[in-house]
């Protein structure tokens, strides 16, 4: 089961046996950092206990794959499958002032247990994936608690989120908790190179930095794309005249948007240098992070990415 999901191998055990013995809990939190694969996974699961052609309790196999229940589950038009986050949030919203991209709210979850009360449609059991769990508020969690304490059969929520700390006990007591680790270089390599085509050596040195995630490792394969993915070993590997960090300045602050992005680009280098050589390069991020606030508090461009580059360049 799970052939599709990388790595990930203590999940996919404690989930199979849980499935295989039939013995599947009401709730889960899927907890780890971003582009790990934990709402793969969560679609997964949903395509093997909906599968019409392969019976989950009678093989070790999974999803078929192919059956309209394994191909409506890939396409999330499976309708007794139901993604319950910011995007469910703002189309039931009733005006445009209740859409909040920050939390998840009350509303939403009364939605969802609207969804939870009624009989299943074609599956054998009713899904509901809350992402990201952490951002919904206290009253949010108040009412899942009454869903989670009293659950409908054949019903499973699965809640996503990055930290357990960010999730009240009570719904903790009430959930199975499963860990994601973050991917292993090796994993990540070889995606990168047959899903985005990079050579060995391009995606090994994406990998590097990826911190275990596939999102990170595909957003750093975005900005290395980028004109300015060789800015950050510019700035400081060697000491470089006034009038050719002015001109670098100039052309990363044409606008404010393109400025953002440069600073993001250098803080993932920043940071993974941060972590080889912490001494050397804190006072770097911290004022990357420092000169990015002064962008957002519209500060002019120009004047903020001259003296970070100034900044930067002179620590060599």
């Amino acid at each position: 089961m799970f052939e599709n999901i990388i790595a990930q191998n203590k999940a996919k055990s404690i989930v199979s046996e849980q499935i295989k013995n039939n013995k599947i809990p009401h709730a889960y939190l899927f907890m780890g950092e971003d582009g790990i694969g934990k709402k793969k996974f969560a679609f997964e699961f949903a395509k093997i206990l909906n599968c019409s052609i392969n019976e989950y309790t009678k093989t070790d196999i999974g999803s078929c794959g192919h059956c309209e229940n394994c191909k409506m589950t890939d396409k999330n038009s499976f309708p007794d499958l139901h993604l319950i986050n910011f995007d469910k949030q703002n189309e039931i919203a009733e005006k445009e002032s209740d859409k909040n991209k920050t939390k998840l709210g009350i509303d939403l979850i009364r939605y969802m247990q609207k969804y939870v009360s009624m009989k299943k449609i074609t599956g054998k059991w009713k899904i509901f994936i809350i992402e990201p769990a952490e951002k919904m508020t206290l009253e949010a969690f108040n009412s899942l608690l009454k869903t989670l304490e009293e659950p409908p059969e054949d019903t499973i929520l699965i809640l996503i989120a990055k930290h357990r700390e960010t999730i009240p006990t009570t719904i903790l007591s009430r959930v199975q908790s499963i860990y994601f680790q973050p991917l292993p270089e090796k994993d990540i390599i070889k995606y990168l190179e047959e899903v985005n085509s990079l050579s060995t050596e391009a995606a090994t040195k994406i990998a590097k930095f990826s911190d275990g995630s596939i999102a990170k490792a595909e957003q750093i394969m975005l900005n290395t794309q980028n004109e300015f993915s060789s800015l950050w070993q510019e700035l400081t590997k060697k000491k470089l005249p006034l009038a050719d960090i002015v001109e670098k300045s100039k052309k990363a602050s044409r606008d404010r948007e393109e400025a953002m992005e440069v600073i993001d680009i250098l803080t993932e280098y920043a940071t993974a240098d941060f972590r080889r050589e912490p001494d050397k390069f804190a006072g770097i991020v911290n004022k990357l992070c420092e000169y990015k606030s002064y962008l957002n508090a519209n500060i002019n461009a120009s004047i903020v990415m001259d003296n970070l580059f100034i900044y930067i360049n002179s620590k060599i």
